[in-house]
């Protein structure tokens, strides 16, 4: 069996100056006495976490503590809620934390994410002081009808200027999200979108389609069913839209929702792609680490008194979800190198499983490529074009 020491961690953020109207993510209201104590929890878990990784991935994969405990950190990632809304300050030193704690690799991505609408050109400078070397926008849309129907706290205008703001502070690894398939977007509206972020040479774009999640406004609103306000086949015109334009210019289409320059991959997502072990901390945040997959307690103040106790135990704050199987992470393999323009690779599951794809799912291979949504290339398999657009059912195949 593969046996692959950690060396990723995710940190969430939770706090939010409003939370956006599709928006099922852990998130609640910014509160500056809360959020201090917050900060002071992440670093307690930081203290705590090679310990208890280390303790159960030797248990779990049998894997050597020491070499574990001497695994430094090559990808670190801020997501939330807005992790922009956190001081530099205070990002200086959770990274100084992890840098004690485990180590970070001198060429570690690190990456923020930040709303346009918290951040600004001498802010974006000091992130870069802080050790922050890969910025994230969430920029979703650069039309103001759409920002309004998703309900961002920010319009078109500060969007472009959050773009030109960290281009001018010195961000040279530099992400932006877009949200397709919203009532009443255009594909003119996406065209004008996709062209300004090509204008500014944006190197790395993330593409999303809505969903309505339920308890959401916009799962209110729209009766949870967004096929009655965009179809599928308009979702799929938007997506081809933006893939098709990004890769004449020179964008490698890296993973479904995932487009790049050569280089600019985001070695944090590809990552979860490959199915490696990292870690997730801070309150509701997810780990994988041997074949036990959990996450946080999910309420601050629990979060917030279980790293206050000296003696706090694992179990207090790391919970559990699924314990998988030989069977479950070949089949996760799977599915997850599937969303990867690599594809799924014969050397790599060979490797980690001891035998070959076709000897274990043959059948179900045979049968996406007579349907046409997988092909055969060197060394593995990979989505065809249409396998991308229907990409759920070869997914169904491994679940």
């Amino acid at each position: 069996m593969h046996k692959c020491p950690p060396s990723s961690v995710y940190i969430h953020f939770p706090y939010c100056v409003r939370k956006c109207a599709y928006c099922d993510f852990l998130s609640f209201p910014f509160c500056e006495e809360e959020e201090t104590a917050y900060v002071e929890a992440l670093l307690s878990e930081i203290r705590m976490a090679p310990k208890w990784g280390a303790d159960l991935l030797s248990r779990r994969e049998e894997m050597d503590p020491d070499t574990l405990l001497k695994s430094p950190l090559q990808t670190i990632y801020f997501g939330g809620g807005t992790p922009s809304l956190m001081a530099p300050s205070q990002l200086m030193t959770i990274l100084g934390a992890l840098r004690d704690a485990f180590g970070i690799t001198e060429n570690c991505e690190i990456t923020l994410e930040a709303n346009p609408g918290t951040i600004d050109e001498k802010k974006m400078q000091a992130l870069i002081e802080s050790g922050v070397n890969r910025l994230s926008l969430g920029i979703q849309s650069l039309d103001d009808s759409v920002l309004r129907t998703l309900g961002r706290i920010h319009d078109a205008d500060t969007g472009r200027r959050a773009i030109r703001d960290a281009k001018r502070a010195g961000f040279r690894n530099l992400s932006c999200d877009l949200m397709l398939g919203i009532p009443g977007q255009t594909l003119k509206s996406v065209k004008d979108s996709i062209d300004f972020l090509l204008s500014e040479e944006i190197p790395h774009i993330s593409l999303y389609s809505l969903i309505l999640e339920e308890g959401t406004p916009m799962y209110v609103r729209y009766g949870g069913d967004i096929e009655k306000y965009v179809t599928q086949e308009q979702d799929r015109e938007m997506y081809h839209l933006v893939t098709e334009t990004l890769t004449s210019s020179g964008f490698v289409h890296y993973e479904i929702s995932n487009m790049a320059r050569p280089g600019f991959e985001s070695r944090h997502n590809l990552m979860y792609w490959r199915a490696e072990n990292y870690y997730g901390l801070g309150v509701g945040a997810h780990y994988y680490l041997g074949d036990e997959r959990g996450r946080h307690v999910e309420t601050v103040p629990e979060y917030i008194e279980s790293m206050r106790k000296k003696d706090v135990e694992k179990e207090a704050v790391w919970q559990a979800e699924e314990i998988l199987g030989r069977d479950e992470k070949r089949k996760e393999f799977m599915m997850l190198g599937f969303r990867t323009s690599d594809g799924v690779r014969e050397a790599i599951f060979k490797e980690r499983f001891g035998t070959t794809m076709d000897s274990v799912f043959g059948a179900e291979i045979q049968r996406e490529i007579e349907a046409g949504l997988v092909t055969a290339v060197e060394g593995g398999y990979r989505l065809t074009k249409k396998g991308v657009d229907l990409a759920n059912q070869v997914f169904m195949d491994y679940v």
